[in-house]
């Protein structure tokens, strides 16, 4: 059985990772970014002050490239960054006021979105898998 809920796991992951679904994810939003700068934004915003390095492991990404692409959605005045008050070596990045608009649109596209793909879902559905989602992140956890 867990090898079966792995292999789910994997499923999901390679659809949320799929750099066509970022694209549309952006056209439907009505934003103007690129599906690499995309991704780091949406991580930004998840992870909120978060540094270079937590956004790379995150992400999966090697440090420089996620750096670059913070550097292009810092230009285009989504986030600011700024070195941490603990240790001046760490950048950190947050949404500006415009990144919070902008993202604001991002999660009304993603509600509608999802709200599509669950639409014949119960809410008793959707309140489990919501439920079962958070007990199994918290589970894995465990191990880092």
């Amino acid at each position: 059985m867990e090898n079966e809920i792995f292999k789910a796991l994997i499923d999901l992951v390679s659809i949320i990772n799929r750099p066509d679904r970022d694209k549309k994810m952006i056209a439907d939003a009505g934003v103007n970014l690129e599906a690499a700068a995309f991704r780091v934004f949406v991580g930004i915003e998840h992870l909120q002050l978060t540094s270079v390095g937590d956004l790379a492991a995150m992400m999966g990404k090697n440090y420089s490239n996620v750096s670059r692409q913070i550097d292009k959605v810092e230009t285009a005045g989504l986030v600011y960054t700024y070195p941490s008050s603990s240790d001046s070596r760490i950048r950190v990045s947050e949404l500006t006021k415009y990144g919070e608009e902008i993202n604001t649109m991002i999660n009304l596209a993603r509600e509608r979105n999802m709200h599509e793909a669950l639409a014949d879902w119960t809410w008793d559905e959707k309140n489990a898998l919501l439920n079962n989602l958070n007990r199994l992140f918290e589970s894995l956890q465990k191990f880092d």
